[in-house]
């Protein structure tokens, strides 16, 4: 009996400091939550605000700790870390299950499409890099919106002397800097898609047709195939994490191009990408549109691009003509002797 009476003080000591802490935590939390908004403004503006927070989380549980150091009541001094842990744990394991929760919404395997399709629908307004790289890199042509009416456009890749037009001038100069000389689009607005390869991206809160825990911050993007009206998911992606104390990752980071390339079997990249094309006509045939005011400073930034890549190549081929003019060393002579052999 007289052995149990100092574990039965430590419990009970145990209880009234996480009672406390629970009154002295909840009623800061609720007075900040009732408190007018001007005061609040006030005293966040002032510094002040902080300064109280910091006073109401940190001073009661050191009052308990130093109170049970003081009286030798060990309970006492226990008691906030079991206050703090306590929840702290069931917050890390809440979140933990939310980000299980997450991941099971994805399907990161991709599905084949069931049809040949010549469209893509992108999340984008106007043509920007996805768009210009879906267009350059494949055979699609692309659907986005217009970023002044946000109509449904469908966008498609064209060359040539169609690029030069009033109209299309503006996309020649930002498919230069996107590293596609001789490219631009040429759009048309359209009223719906029945037919169509969808790269969708959605907010957490965006996301309504799917239940996502409100821990999650991030987005969700989904590959779907959508034939005569009707979708079929293909696959799904989380980009984002649980905030828990922690951040729990739903899965490797990645980027919208990462996703695009991943579902459409192409490799996508922020940065320009300069394939083998005659520069130095391009460069001759951008040089007109230098005068043109609306279209600077962009264009003379493209003409630079242009003479930049001009440069390597001139340098390139300047270092590979010693190469190949040097004598072949006595293993290269041997090795080319037996091959004519």
């Amino acid at each position: 009996m007289h052995a149990s009476l100092p574990m039965l003080r430590f419990c009970r000591d145990v209880l009234i400091g996480c009672l406390t802490l629970a009154i002295a935590w909840g009623g800061g939390t609720l007075l900040l939550r009732v408190m007018p908004d001007l005061i609040t403004t006030i005293l966040n503006f002032s510094g002040t605000l902080g300064i109280l927070t910091a006073f109401g989380i940190f001073v009661p549980p050191l009052t308990l700790i130093v109170m049970g150091v003081a009286r030798k009541r060990s309970g006492l001094v226990v008691s906030p870390l079991l206050a703090a842990g306590i929840p702290a744990a069931v917050l890390v394991w809440s979140g933990y299950q939310q980000m299980l929760e997450v991941r099971n919404v994805e399907q990161r395997a991709f599905l084949k499409p069931e049809a040949k399709h010549d469209v893509v629908m992108l999340p984008s307004h106007g043509c920007g890099i996805a768009c210009m790289q879906v267009l350059a890199e494949t055979h699609y042509s692309v659907v986005g919106h217009e970023p002044s009416s946000n109509t449904m456009t469908l966008y498609r890749k064209a060359s040539g002397d169609v690029c030069y037009r009033p109209d299309n001038v503006t996309m020649l100069v930002k498919f230069t800097r996107a590293g596609y000389a001789g490219l631009c689009t040429v759009q048309s607005p359209i009223k719906n898609v029945e037919d169509a390869l969808i790269l969708e991206r959605l907010t957490a809160k965006s996301a309504t047709s799917i239940s996502l825990p409100s821990r999650y911050d991030g987005d969700l993007y989904s590959f779907i195939e959508r034939t005569g009206g009707k979708d079929r998911l293909l696959g799904r992606w989380a980009g984002g994490n649980v905030k828990a104390i922690t951040e729990f990752p739903i899965g490797p980071r990645f980027n919208d191009l990462d996703f695009y390339g991943a579902a459409l079997g192409v490799r996508l990249t922020n940065n320009p990408v300069f394939g083998h094309d005659d520069l130095e006509v391009r460069a001759e045939k951008l040089r007109p549109v230098l005068k043109l005011q609306d279209l600077q400073p962009e264009a003379a930034w493209a003409y630079g691009d242009l003479l930049d890549q001009l440069r390597k190549r001139a340098a390139v081929s300047n270092l590979q003509e010693p190469l190949a003019r040097a004598p072949a060393t006595p293993g290269e002579t041997g090795t080319a002797e037996q091959a004519s052999r």
